[in-house]
């Protein structure tokens, strides 16, 4: 498609209305259009479940998955290691998206600093919807406050798609440890101080901050020890050399079910429909504030500067993939609740959650660079 004869394209951002008193495209532009349209179309005759709701996007850009050639996959970015719960989530949401358009989706795990390198990387990635990140509410929430300096403004430089489901975290022990409830193990961390610990999912973490408010708020003093995600804190605790671990009630559901593990208690305002046998933390009244009732998130993001076209069509293509009810089962056997918004509704959201947790970060006076 030649530019030269052509105006120059509007700037994203700047609005141009059309009214019946006068505003028509060129002949020219018309041209570009069609082209554009027809580019951008042909990849996507397998698409049934989502043609309704992408054909907006694609017609104003294009569909980030339909539209890539064979040769130039689309990638997905986690920030924690493959077998963790954000990562077989992210795995089900492709595949179905993989079989619905024929794109080439990968997934590539960078874990690391809280998930921080791979938001980074997505962050200064072309804005051509080619990459997208995969996080944890971390990503908006908690960055501006658990680093003094970032390379990278998380509120700016990325760019909300949608959530796409919404967790709780727990506390487990490992079978080694001789408690069955709480207030078991609370009594013998007592019992042996300085010889029990509790694993995160890396510092700067919803996990890493419940165990701090939890030390604070039962006068204990468990050894943080910070992982790169579940499945190496998940590996120690059932190995034995852990002795607890503050994770998603996703990655922990099947040890506890398997007896490798016992939950002793969950965020939220209610008990999992799945772990009913399993208490709040606010039925055992500790005192953790915000993180007791606190609803957490997944959610897709892409490059700050991508074009709302190009963000509404992955809008479309993943919210087909999570209206799928083999995909929503599958999810929700992780004792997630799967969910979706619009890019506006996520960001009110986000807007909220960075007050939240700002207020509760700050409280702690943590930060990345005084932990290292």
């Amino acid at each position: 498609m030649r530019r030269g004869v052509c105006s120059p394209r509007p700037r994203r951002g700047i609005v141009h209305p059309a009214s019946a008193a006068g505003y028509q495209l060129s002949a020219c532009r018309f041209g570009e259009m069609m082209d554009m349209t027809e580019r951008f179309l042909r990849p996507l005759h397998r698409w049934v479940g989502a043609m309704a709701l992408a054909c907006l996007a694609i017609l104003a850009v294009g569909s980030p998955l339909g539209a890539q050639p064979s040769d130039r996959p689309v990638k997905i970015i986690v920030g924690f290691p493959a077998g963790g719960g954000l990562d077989i989530m992210v795995r089900t949401i492709a595949e179905k998206m993989r079989a619905a358009t024929g794109a080439t989706i990968i997934i590539e795990n960078r874990p690391g600093a809280a998930g921080r390198i791979a938001a980074e990387a997505v962050a200064r990635a072309e804005p051509d919807g080619a990459t997208i990140l995969a996080a944890p509410i971390v990503a908006t929430a908690f960055y501006p406050f658990i680093f003094k300096s970032l390379p990278f403004d998380p509120l700016k430089d990325l760019a909300p798609i949608t959530r796409f489901s919404t967790f709780q975290f727990a506390l487990a022990i490992g079978r080694q440890v001789p408690a069955a409830n709480a207030a078991e193990f609370i009594a013998f961390v007592r019992a042996n101080p300085g010889k029990a610990g509790f694993g995160s999912l890396g510092a700067g973490t919803p996990s890493h901050f419940l165990g701090i408010m939890f030390n604070q708020a039962t006068g204990l003093d468990l050894t943080h020890v910070p992982y790169r995600g579940s499945a190496p804190a998940l590996n120690d605790l059932v190995g034995g050399s852990l002795q607890a671990v503050f994770d998603t009630t996703a990655s922990l559901m099947e040890h506890h079910r398997a007896g490798t593990a016992r939950l002793l208690a969950v965020t939220g305002r209610a008990r999992s429909p799945r772990l009913p046998d399993v208490p709040t933390f606010a039925e055992l009244q500790l005192g953790l504030g915000d993180m007791e009732t606190a609803e957490l998130w997944y959610g897709f993001f892409a490059p700050g500067r991508t074009p709302a076209a190009m963000i509404d069509g992955w809008n479309a293509a993943i919210r087909a993939a999570l209206a799928d009810p083999a995909v929503r089962a599958q999810l929700e056997r992780l004792d997630v609740q799967v969910v979706s918004d619009t890019p506006a509704e996520f960001s009110a959201i986000i807007a909220a959650d960075y007050e939240r947790w700002g207020r509760v970060i700050r409280a702690t006076g943590f930060t990345m660079e005084d932990a290292r």
